[in-house]
């Protein structure tokens, strides 16, 4: 039996339509799902260790191809089989564009963020260049990759271009990426503090939910910035208040005749 079939024998066995309609409601993915849990699918994966590299790849794209939501998640897991073998073949091949452009939920981008993507980033520095660029991508989601990507450098101690990112990121104006950037932030934070509160400090007009998730295991820390900001704001709009009073006190028109007589009466 080919492997893709025996595959979705097993998907078809364990599924959960409750389950199913539930994952799909929280992860607003537009893909079908089967309805099982991540670690049936992770299991299931590692029944293929087996496999080849290229046998893998071309089993990762009839995967993730699918439109199945779960047969696509069981892709990633596959590629983590090879994870001693990762190399540039795997980057090459999984940031193609055609296979980026499916990335549609979180749960996809920090699978191949932390166990791919950023495994092979930290061993690679001359592909920070790239992930610049996805920092910098119209699609929200690759630009969550670029951000997530730095996992690995961030468990090292390296936390430099991760802030680098985040100096753009923590203002993005979706919700992915700014959560994703205050996760990153939060755990460079567990590396280095005092460097992640002066990037908080400098930068805590961020976006609300990166603030939040940058600060949730510093509550004293971030109690005030909270507060920092609220006086910010109140500051910010006596000023604006006051400006309305002065452009709307009434300007006198005096003409050149009574500045002369005014001049006369001084002298």
């Amino acid at each position: 039996m080919p492997v893709l079939d025996q595959i979705r024998g097993e998907l078809h066995s364990l599924r959960n339509p409750t389950l199913a309609e539930n994952y799909k409601r929280y992860l607003k993915s537009p893909y079908e799902f089967y309805g099982l849990r991540v670690p049936q699918l992770r299991k299931i994966a590692k029944h293929y260790n087996n496999l080849s590299v290229q046998e893998t790849f071309k089993l990762f794209d009839e995967l993730w191809n699918s439109g199945n939501h779960e047969e696509m998640c069981l892709a990633l897991f596959l590629l983590t089989n090879h994870k001693k073998q990762f190399n540039l073949e795997f980057w090459d091949f999984l940031t193609k564009p055609e296979r980026l452009a499916k990335f549609k939920t979180w749960d996809h981008v920090d699978e191949s963020s932390s166990h791919t993507l950023g495994v092979i980033l930290a061993a690679n520095t001359h592909l920070n260049s790239e992930i610049k660029k996805f920092s910098e991508s119209k699609n929200p989601w690759i630009r969550r990759i670029s951000i997530i990507s730095q996992c690995q450098n961030i468990k090292k101690g390296k936390i430099q271009l991760t802030i680098l990112l985040a100096e753009k990121l923590c203002y993005d104006e979706d919700i992915y990426v700014q959560k994703g950037t205050g996760w990153m932030l939060r755990e460079a934070a567990k590396k280095n503090p005092v460097q992640i509160k002066e990037f908080i400090k400098i930068h805590k007009d961020m976006k609300p939910w990166c603030l939040s998730y940058a600060t949730e295991k510093m509550p004293d820390f971030k109690k005030l910035i909270k507060e920092q900001l609220k006086q910010e704001q109140i500051e910010k709009a006596q000023k604006q208040e006051l400006k309305q009073e002065q452009n709307s006190k009434p300007v006198m028109n005096i003409s050149a005749e009574d500045i002369t007589k005014l001049k006369y009466f001084k002298d």
